[in-house]
């Protein structure tokens, strides 16, 4: 029997994917603010750190989600995740190849192309992997899952936030840091949290976030580094991205249209991210769109950009799921058959 869906964690899977896209027109597509931008544009520049800090825990909520709900880890699964990856991959590749004849591809672009590399693939590969041993662990006890979760965020703390190391968390883009957050939603969803951070997590989510707007903000203009304020593995920006996840846990609703559109979000990372599109493409027309719109307009524009990528993005993934779907049908239709004869 299939497992219904929870709509309102489907709906914070598509806002969390929008925020991923705000990261990448924000920061990515322009750059970080300077300190010219910071003395000549103030309101500017604090209104693009805030929706820098407001979207930067949407990796860490993605992974906070599978720790909410806890990871089975079962072959059909992983092979759904690899298909999924692959799919999109290798079909975006081929278009832009039949498109672009006439461009050849480097070296380092056919092996990136080749081996589907992405760094949050790869992360949480990983996690997905260790979830079986991660389980025993949180079923063994409430105090050694604590005691594990606490060492675990104090040595992230030291070694990456304190002091980075790239060798270790390297920033938040590691499988070490979605462990770290994968425990810590475990820990919550079996043994619960304050009732105050559940009653206040929305205006808390905005305090911090004008906090820490504000702290860049005057990090930047007086020509200071940003102290790694909104790196992943940022106490803020986990803090953050927890405050969403227990305010979702809150809403109750149910709608199967959220539900199918949740289920191909990934997609949408898949593909704007893709080596051939999010540099040639992708960023590209997000700058073009803030060099000639500004204020209300550009917002606009820039939504609907988004929700242009996420549209196709979504149509991509059904071709990949009915692909599937008749992949993993008829071949478990023949092993059945060789189990029987």
């Amino acid at each position: 029997m299939n497992k219904v869906r929870q709509s309102n964690f489907e709906l914070l899977r598509i806002v969390a994917m929008f925020m991923v896209m705000m990261l990448h027109v924000n920061f990515l597509a322009l750059g970080r603010p300077s300190v010219e931008d910071a003395g000549s544009a103030p309101l500017a520049t604090f209104t693009r750190i805030l929706f820098e800090v407001m979207s930067v825990g949407s990796v860490d909520l993605f992974v906070l989600i599978s720790g909410w709900f806890g990871i089975k880890a079962n072959r059909k699964s992983l092979f759904t995740f690899i298909f999924q990856v692959v799919f999109v991959f290798y079909c975006i590749s081929a278009i832009y190849l039949l498109v672009n004849k006439e461009n050849s591809l480097e070296g380092g672009k056919i092996v990136e192309i080749i081996t589907c590399r992405s760094w949050f693939v790869q992360a949480y590969l990983g996690l997905y992997l260790l979830s079986p041993a991660l389980n025993l662990l949180v079923e063994k006890s409430k105090h050694l899952h604590k005691m594990v979760l606490i060492g675990w965020l104090a040595f992230e703390f030291v070694y990456d936030f304190a002091s980075p190391d790239p060798r270790l968390f390297d920033g938040g883009y590691s499988t070490l840091h979605f462990v770290a957050l994968y425990l810590l939603a475990r820990y919550i969803k079996l043994y619960g949290c304050s009732n105050i951070l559940r009653k206040y997590a929305g205006s808390l989510f905005v305090l911090v976030s004008l906090f820490v707007t504000g702290c860049m903000f005057m990090l930047i203009k007086t020509g200071h580094g940003l102290c790694h304020l909104n790196s992943y593995t940022s106490p803020f920006v986990i803090f953050l991205a927890f405050m969403l996840l227990i305010k979702t846990d809150s809403i109750h609703i149910q709608n199967n249209v959220i539900n199918r559109i949740g289920g191909a979000s990934f997609a949408v990372y898949l593909f704007h991210t893709h080596p051939l599109v999010l540099g040639t493409f992708f960023l590209t027309w997000a700058k073009d769109i803030y060099c000639n719109y500004s204020g209300i307009v550009y917002l606009i524009i820039i939504t609907g950009y988004m929700i242009a990528w996420y549209i196709v993005s979504i149509l991509i993934d059904y071709a990949r799921q009915a692909t599937w779907n008749a992949f993993y049908n008829k071949t478990h239709k023949f092993l059945c058959k060789e189990r029987i004869g």
